[in-house]
Protein backbone atom coordinates (compact mmCIF):
# COMPACT_ATOMS: atom_id res chain seq x y z
CA UNK A 1 0.00 0.00 0.00
CA UNK A 2 1.36 3.11 -0.64
CA UNK A 3 1.02 6.46 1.50
CA UNK A 4 -0.85 9.24 0.23
CA UNK A 5 0.87 11.51 -1.87
CA UNK A 6 1.42 15.68 -1.30
CA UNK A 7 -0.92 17.74 -2.98
CA UNK A 8 0.52 21.18 -4.63
CA UNK A 9 -0.70 23.98 -4.23
CA UNK A 10 0.74 26.32 -6.73
CA UNK A 11 0.62 30.01 -8.21
CA UNK A 12 2.78 33.19 -8.83
CA UNK A 13 3.42 34.82 -6.23
CA UNK A 14 0.59 36.67 -3.91
CA UNK A 15 -2.11 34.92 -5.15
CA UNK A 16 -3.29 33.29 -1.86
CA UNK A 17 -1.25 29.96 -1.65
CA UNK A 18 0.12 30.88 1.70
CA UNK A 19 -3.72 32.11 3.16
CA UNK A 20 -4.99 28.91 2.14
CA UNK A 21 -2.62 26.56 3.25
CA UNK A 22 -3.08 28.22 6.77
CA UNK A 23 -6.63 27.66 6.16
CA UNK A 24 -6.08 23.92 5.51
CA UNK A 25 -3.83 23.28 8.58
CA UNK A 26 -6.37 25.31 11.00
CA UNK A 27 -8.89 22.92 9.68
CA UNK A 28 -6.53 19.95 11.16
CA UNK A 29 -5.17 18.95 7.50
CA UNK A 30 -0.92 18.27 7.98
CA UNK A 31 0.58 21.40 5.81
CA UNK A 32 4.16 22.46 4.42
CA UNK A 33 4.86 25.93 4.37
CA UNK A 34 7.00 26.96 1.45
CA UNK A 35 10.55 25.67 1.08
CA UNK A 36 11.61 28.89 -1.44
CA UNK A 37 10.26 31.72 1.38
CA UNK A 38 12.35 30.42 4.16
CA UNK A 39 15.40 30.13 1.47
CA UNK A 40 14.90 33.49 0.67
CA UNK A 41 14.59 34.10 4.11
CA UNK A 42 17.99 32.25 5.58
CA UNK A 43 19.94 34.07 2.54
CA UNK A 44 18.72 37.85 3.87
CA UNK A 45 19.61 37.06 6.95
CA UNK A 46 23.28 36.30 6.41
CA UNK A 47 22.98 38.28 3.25
CA UNK A 48 23.80 35.91 0.71
CA UNK A 49 23.19 36.17 -3.00
CA UNK A 50 20.96 32.64 -3.76
CA UNK A 51 17.86 34.21 -4.43
CA UNK A 52 15.28 34.45 -7.86
CA UNK A 53 16.58 37.96 -8.27
CA UNK A 54 19.91 37.55 -7.66
CA UNK A 55 21.20 33.97 -8.32
CA UNK A 56 18.25 31.62 -9.59
CA UNK A 57 20.23 29.03 -9.79
CA UNK A 58 22.14 28.86 -7.15
CA UNK A 59 18.68 29.31 -4.83
CA UNK A 60 17.14 26.42 -6.91
CA UNK A 61 19.65 24.22 -5.88
CA UNK A 62 19.27 24.81 -1.98
CA UNK A 63 15.54 25.05 -2.53
CA UNK A 64 15.86 21.19 -3.82
CA UNK A 65 18.54 20.22 -1.57
CA UNK A 66 15.75 21.30 1.46
CA UNK A 67 12.58 19.94 -0.04
CA UNK A 68 14.05 16.70 -0.89
CA UNK A 69 14.99 16.10 2.64
CA UNK A 70 11.76 17.04 3.51
CA UNK A 71 10.11 15.03 0.58
CA UNK A 72 12.15 11.98 2.60
CA UNK A 73 9.98 12.04 5.15
CA UNK A 74 6.76 9.69 4.83
CA UNK A 75 3.88 11.69 5.34
CA UNK A 76 1.21 8.99 6.14
CA UNK A 77 -2.11 11.42 5.70
CA UNK A 78 -2.92 13.53 3.12
CA UNK A 79 -0.76 16.49 3.07
CA UNK A 80 -1.22 19.78 1.31
CA UNK A 81 2.37 21.71 -0.10
CA UNK A 82 2.85 25.44 -0.68
CA UNK A 83 4.76 25.14 -4.03
CA UNK A 84 6.00 21.65 -5.43
CA UNK A 85 10.06 21.41 -6.67
CA UNK A 86 8.57 21.74 -10.08
CA UNK A 87 8.04 25.76 -9.21
CA UNK A 88 11.83 26.31 -9.38
CA UNK A 89 12.08 24.69 -12.77
CA UNK A 90 9.35 27.62 -13.75
CA UNK A 91 11.80 30.08 -12.12
CA UNK A 92 14.62 29.47 -14.29
CA UNK A 93 12.71 28.87 -16.75
CA UNK A 94 11.62 32.71 -16.61
CA UNK A 95 15.31 33.68 -16.07
CA UNK A 96 16.25 31.74 -18.91
CA UNK A 97 18.19 29.07 -17.37
CA UNK A 98 19.27 25.68 -17.83
CA UNK A 99 17.37 23.14 -16.20
CA UNK A 100 19.98 20.75 -14.41
CA UNK A 101 18.98 17.61 -14.21
CA UNK A 102 18.81 16.62 -10.81
CA UNK A 103 15.23 18.89 -11.84
CA UNK A 104 14.80 17.07 -15.11
CA UNK A 105 15.46 13.32 -13.82
CA UNK A 106 12.97 13.39 -10.48
CA UNK A 107 10.54 11.03 -9.57
CA UNK A 108 7.94 14.11 -9.06
CA UNK A 109 4.74 11.38 -9.24
CA UNK A 110 6.23 8.90 -6.05
CA UNK A 111 6.35 11.87 -4.34
CA UNK A 112 3.20 14.32 -5.23
CA UNK A 113 0.05 13.41 -6.51
CA UNK A 114 -0.58 14.11 -10.08
CA UNK A 115 -3.54 16.39 -9.42
CA UNK A 116 -2.33 20.34 -8.74
CA UNK A 117 -3.82 23.65 -7.48
CA UNK A 118 -3.14 26.46 -9.69
CA UNK A 119 -4.27 29.90 -7.95
CA UNK A 120 -4.43 32.23 -10.90
CA UNK A 121 -2.58 36.08 -10.51
CA UNK A 122 -5.60 38.22 -9.00
CA UNK A 123 -4.46 41.91 -9.27
CA UNK A 124 -7.07 42.77 -6.51
CA UNK A 125 -4.58 40.89 -3.57
CA UNK A 126 -1.06 41.08 -5.17
CA UNK A 127 1.55 42.56 -2.92
CA UNK A 128 5.07 42.90 -3.37
CA UNK A 129 7.48 42.01 0.02
CA UNK A 130 10.56 41.59 1.24
CA UNK A 131 10.70 37.93 -0.37
CA UNK A 132 8.21 38.74 -2.98
CA UNK A 133 9.88 41.41 -5.41
CA UNK A 134 8.69 40.31 -8.61
CA UNK A 135 6.54 42.81 -10.33
CA UNK A 136 2.90 41.84 -11.75
CA UNK A 137 4.21 41.59 -14.92
CA UNK A 138 7.29 38.97 -14.24
CA UNK A 139 4.52 37.33 -11.84
CA UNK A 140 2.04 36.93 -15.10
CA UNK A 141 5.34 35.71 -17.02
CA UNK A 142 5.74 33.15 -13.95
CA UNK A 143 1.83 32.12 -13.45
CA UNK A 144 2.14 31.22 -18.14
CA UNK A 145 5.58 29.06 -16.84
CA UNK A 146 4.31 27.28 -14.23
CA UNK A 147 1.42 25.84 -15.95
CA UNK A 148 3.45 25.32 -18.75
CA UNK A 149 5.94 23.03 -16.34
CA UNK A 150 3.09 21.00 -14.05
CA UNK A 151 1.62 20.12 -17.71
CA UNK A 152 4.86 19.32 -19.44
CA UNK A 153 5.58 16.64 -16.29
CA UNK A 154 2.37 15.25 -16.46
CA UNK A 155 0.18 16.76 -14.15
CA UNK A 156 -3.45 17.51 -13.90
CA UNK A 157 -4.04 20.75 -13.48
CA UNK A 158 -6.91 22.26 -11.25
CA UNK A 159 -7.26 26.08 -11.54
CA UNK A 160 -9.15 27.51 -8.52
CA UNK A 161 -11.43 30.38 -9.03
CA UNK A 162 -10.53 34.25 -7.94
CA UNK A 163 -13.02 33.58 -4.44
CA UNK A 164 -12.89 33.51 -1.10
CA UNK A 165 -10.74 31.44 1.25
CA UNK A 166 -13.39 28.99 2.89
CA UNK A 167 -15.03 28.65 -1.20
CA UNK A 168 -11.30 27.78 -2.32
CA UNK A 169 -10.98 25.14 0.55
CA UNK A 170 -14.40 23.66 -0.37
CA UNK A 171 -13.35 23.37 -4.01
CA UNK A 172 -9.77 21.93 -3.19
CA UNK A 173 -11.59 19.16 -0.59
CA UNK A 174 -14.04 18.43 -2.91
CA UNK A 175 -11.39 17.81 -5.68
CA UNK A 176 -8.75 15.06 -3.55
CA UNK A 177 -8.40 11.88 -3.86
Amino acid sequence: MSLPKRYIITGAPSTGKTTLIQSLSQQGFHCKEEVSRRVIIAQQQVNGNKTPWEDVSGFTQLVYTQTVKELAIDDSQITFVDRGLPDNMAYLKLHKKAIPNNFLDFNYKKYYHDTVFLLPLWKTIYKQDPQRLQSFEEARKLQDLLLETYLQLGFNINLLEKDTVSNRVSYILKNIK
